[in-house]
C-alpha cells in the first residue's frame, strides 16, 4: 500500500526579503541583507533594515529614501501573509501601479514621490478593505480617480495630489478623513460629501 503526504511549504522570511530584493534595481542600501546571519525579526526588534516587526513577524517594509527602481515584487512580498504596511516613498520606481490587491492585509501603503504612471484600473484598490491610509502623491498617474479608492470605507488619510488624475470627483464613501486632491487636472462639481472640507485640497 503506498501512501502519500501532501504539505504547505513557504520559503523562510529571508530568503522571501532577498527575493523580493532581486527584483530592484539600486537597492546597494539593502545589500547587508544578503550576508546577515540574523533573522530578519527578534521578537519586536528588527536585525534587517528597513524591515518592520512584531512578535517575531514581518509586519511591514519601510525603503525610504534609498534611490530604489525596478519592479516592487508584490509576488514575493504575499509571502508575508501579516504584511501591514509598505512605504517607498522618495525613490525612484516607474511604470504601472503594481496589483497591490494580493496584500488584502495592508493597512499602510505609501508610494508617494516616485515616478509610476498610467491610469489606474478602477478595482485597483478592491481587495484592500482594511486599508487605512493611501499616499500617492508627487507620481505621475493620468485617468479618473479609481472607485475603489472611493469605496475604502475604513480609510483615514488620502493623498492624490500633485498627479495627473482627470475627470471628476467620485463620491467618496468615507466620514472623518484627510483628502488631497490638489495640483491635479480634475473637473466639474464637488462632490456634497467633500463640501465641508478646506478648498485648498482641490486647488
Amino acid at each position: 500500500m503506498s501512501m502519500f503526504f501532501t504539505s504547505s511549504y513557504s520559503l523562510p522570511d529571508s530568503e522571501t526579503l532577498l527575493k523580493f530584493k532581486a527584483s530592484l534595481v539600486n537597492a546597494s542600501k539593502l545589500d547587508s541583507w544578503r550576508n546577515n546571519p540574523k533573522p530578519p525579526c527578534d521578537g519586536n526588534r528588527a536585525n534587517w533594515v528597513g524591515v518592520l516587526c512584531k512578535k517575531d513577524t514581518i509586519l511591514g517594509l519601510k525603503l525610504e529614501k534609498m534611490g530604489l527602481s525596478g519592479t516592487i515584487d508584490v509576488d514575493s512580498l504575499s509571502g508575508f501573509s501579516k504584511l501591514r504596511t509598505l512605504s517607498f516613498m522618495n525613490n525612484n520606481f516607474n511604470g504601472s501601479l503594481p496589483d497591490f490587491n494580493k496584500l488584502s492585509r495592508l493597512r499602510s501603503l505609501y508610494l508617494s514621490n516616485n515616478q509610476l504612471f498610467g491610469d489606474l484600473p478602477k478595482n485597483a484598490f478592491e481587495s484592500l478593505a482594511g486599508l487605512k491610509k493611501l499616499y500617492l502623491s508627487k507620481n505621475k498617474f493620468t485617468g479618473e480617480i479609481p472607485s475603489s479608492i472611493a469605496n475604502l470605507r475604513k480609510v483615514i488619510e488620502i493623498k492624490l495630489d500633485g498627479n495627473k488624475f482627470s475627470g471628476k470627483i467620485p463620491d467618496f464613501k468615507q466620514h472623518n478623513f484627510t483628502l488631497n486632491l490638489s495640483n491635479n487636472a480634475l473637473e466639474g462639481s464637488i462632490p456634497a460629501s467633500l463640501s465641508k472640507m478646506d478648498p485648498t485640497i482641490f486647488s
